[in-house]
């Protein structure tokens, strides 16, 4: 339950790093079947997340993250996600991002993943429109 707190406490985690861990004000996922938005007080909940754009938002300002596949968890004011793979607008090499083709050499966020070839391309382009918000 809430504790009086008006900010979710949200982390990203992935097999190498935490990516982010810090207060928000809200959250929007790209889940598997469409978009979630979570606010302070959500419900307890499960979801299984799809490639996309993970949006924080913290007063007037928002941070975008390419995320993978993975799972969003949330308890408690606790938006907890992970992801074999996620980084942050401002890491994301625009030269590197408007590549089409991502391989796991090329990438190491890709390396030990099972992508297909349209999941590659998917994460390509969404890393690339990312990039492009961070200028």
């Amino acid at each position: 339950m809430t504790t009086g707190d008006t900010t979710l406490t949200v982390r990203i985690i992935t097999p190498e790093r935490v990516v982010f861990d810090g207060p928000a004000d809200g959250v929007v996922a790209t889940a598997y079947d469409g978009e979630i938005g979570i606010l302070p007080a959500h419900a307890p909940m499960m979801v299984a997340l799809g490639i996309g754009e993970f949006r924080l938002r913290r007063g007037d300002t928002f941070e975008w993250f390419a995320i993978g596949e993975g799972f969003l968890h949330v308890l408690d004011d606790v938006v907890t996600v992970l992801t074999p793979f996620a980084e942050s607008a401002q890491e994301i090499d625009v030269e590197t991002a408007q590549r089409l083709e991502i391989t796991a050499a090329e990438n190491p966020l890709l390396q030990g993943t099972i992508l297909g070839e349209e999941q590659r391309k998917r994460l390509a382009k969404l890393r690339q429109d990312l990039a492009k918000k961070a200028l």
